[in-house]
């Protein structure tokens, strides 16, 4: 599978806005295709707020240190 764009993860994940400097969001478009590829893009959607929540939680992680 070819790499996710930012716009396709933002719809993935059904925000128009996700937190993280430009480098963390390549990561996160990764972990997505990731995801996709093992799961299917209709288990990502429904576990969209899970995978946001655990988001959040690095980005705010990574800030700390």
């Amino acid at each position: 599978m070819k790499e996710l764009s930012l716009d396709k993860v933002f719809d993935l994940l059904g925000k128009t806005e996700i937190p993280g400097s430009e480098k963390q969001l390549k990561k996160l478009c990764i972990r997505i295709r990731e995801l996709v590829e093992s799961n299917g893009e209709d288990w990502v959607k429904k576990n969209r707020q899970m995978l946001l929540d655990q988001w959040e939680c690095i980005v705010h992680r990574e800030l700390m240190t």
